[in-house]
């Protein structure tokens, strides 16, 4: 009862805390079990949260031993459906045991239930795939082959790709891979079980690498990024039309893979265009400027200022309605979440748990207050409390807008004050793009001859 009622609380959260939220191949996601749901995880308890929204079964989690404590707080976590899974970095002076964790997911498949699992174990806002726990196969193995109940388990990959983990209204892709069949590594499994749990990992490293962006150090992560920025509108007309988050995930892969193409064939060239790139970011940062901007011409950019300033104008006395009835619930999770940790894997999710109390609360008070003090009709009071949300969206896209907007006249400002500025930065555009399009053609040409 309790899952159940936090589940539909959650998805509900979750449609308000990400700006975008898709989902690739849902149809590939069983309806029923035995079955096994792998994911990187990037983002702590969002990760779960995330994924247990999106299957019609009730989930089971493996959790680290750690989040376990007091009497009640175990009660609850069980209510929650969490296994607790001890693992060496987690008390290193101590044996580790993990029969009751393994019973428990046995016994749990057995029923024909679904368990999400992360094998990379810790959570590190990083793109990329650490090294794998070898518990995943091992659970599914062992419940494939159990003597007592020979059950047709399947694993099912997804890969999680957020914008922006750490950010409210940021987006989020969720990238749902084919279903792996555990019964095809059973007969290996039972002539070399160590050999076949290293296997089936390695099938699921690779089904997870090719659902996320995974870029093999923080370097490259940033290069990645940089070319995405400078390069990525053009280079979006040369994939196949597709959902935003998709075209986008498409696009940043092919850049990961020329990146390590070209690492490895041309690391001077990369080099080169790493420091080009990093000068040219560099001094956008000092002029608190945007990439995007300098790739409009004036007259389009005067004309987008215009309509952004008078937007600004008229939005103005609900941008404060908004303002007044949203900003305390709306940093009240901000502060909970970096008072409660330094780390920020944890902000999303604290923030989002911390916001499903924070909003409804808040919005009760001031209906109360006003239907206190004013006595409304139910309509009136009805359309007060519509309002509030609504205003609040409003406020973000207001604020939002109000960056872009400041952003464009400070550079019409330095294009009429220092010309030269903006010309040179132009030019340092033009020559990095022109680098990276004859890089793709001749990475497109070496793909094409290779196949």
């Amino acid at each position: 009862m309790l899952y159940a009622l936090l589940k539909l609380i959650y998805k509900a959260a979750l449609r308000v805390f990400f700006r975008r939220f898709e989902v690739r191949n849902r149809h590939l996601m069983p309806s029923r079990g035995p079955l096994l749901v792998v994911s990187n995880h990037p983002n702590t308890f969002m990760d779960p949260i995330l994924t247990a929204s999106l299957l019609r079964q009730p989930v089971y989690f493996i959790a680290k031993s750690t989040v376990f404590g007091s009497r009640f707080q175990n009660w609850m976590l069980r209510q929650m459906h969490l296994i607790p899974i001890h693992r060496r970095e987690d008390k290193p002076d101590q044996p580790i045991s993990n029969d009751e964790a393994f019973a428990a997911s046995f016994r749990a498949l057995q029923q024909q239930k679904t368990l999400i699992i992360f094998p990379e174990g810790n959570s590190f806002n990083q793109r990329r795939l650490r090294q794998l726990k070898t518990g995943t196969a091992r659970i599914a193995l062992g419940a494939a082959t159990a003597p007592e109940t020979a059950l047709d388990v399947r694993i099912l990959p997804v890969g999680l790709n957020y914008s922006a983990p750490t950010r409210f209204r940021s987006d989020v892709f969720v990238n749902i891979g084919e279903p792996i069949a555990v019964a095809d590594y059973v007969t290996a499994y039972k002539q070399d079980g160590q050999e076949a749990v290293r296997a089936l990992t390695e099938v699921i490293r690779r089904q997870l690498e090719g659902l996320i962006i995974h870029t093999p150090s923080d370097e490259e992560d940033e290069l990645a990024r940089q070319v995405v920025a400078v390069y990525g509108e053009r280079l979006a007309s040369t994939v196949p039309p597709a959902p935003p988050h998709e075209q986008d995930f498409m696009l940043t892969k092919a850049i990961v893979h020329s990146i390590t193409y070209f690492s490895q064939t041309a690391p001077a060239r990369v080099a080169a265009l790493k420091q080009e790139l990093a000068a040219y970011m560099l001094q956008l940062r000092r002029l608190r400027l945007h990439d995007a901007l300098l790739g409009k011409g004036n007259k389009a950019l005067l004309w987008q200022s215009i309509l952004g300033l008078f937007y600004l104008l008229v939005g103005l006395p609900a941008y404060l309605y908004g303002l007044l009835h949203n900003y305390i619930p709306y940093i009240i999770p901000a502060k909970v979440a970096r008072a409660a940790s330094t780390e920020e894997e944890w902000h999303a999710p604290i923030m989002l748990t911390t916001g499903i109390f924070t909003f409804p609360i808040f919005y009760l008070l001031v209906v109360w207050c006003w239907w206190a003090w004013q006595e409304p009709s139910q309509a009136w009071l009805l359309l007060y409390g519509l309002s509030l949300p609504l205003s609040g969206f409003f406020a973000l896209h207001y604020w939002h807008t109000l960056r872009h907007t400041q952003k464009r006249w400070l550079l019409l400002g330095l294009f009429f004050r220092r010309q030269e500025v903006v010309a040179q930065l132009r030019r340092q555009r033009q020559q990095i793009i022109a680098q990276l399009e004859q890089a793709r053609q001749e990475y497109q040409t070496q793909q094409n001859t290779n196949s």
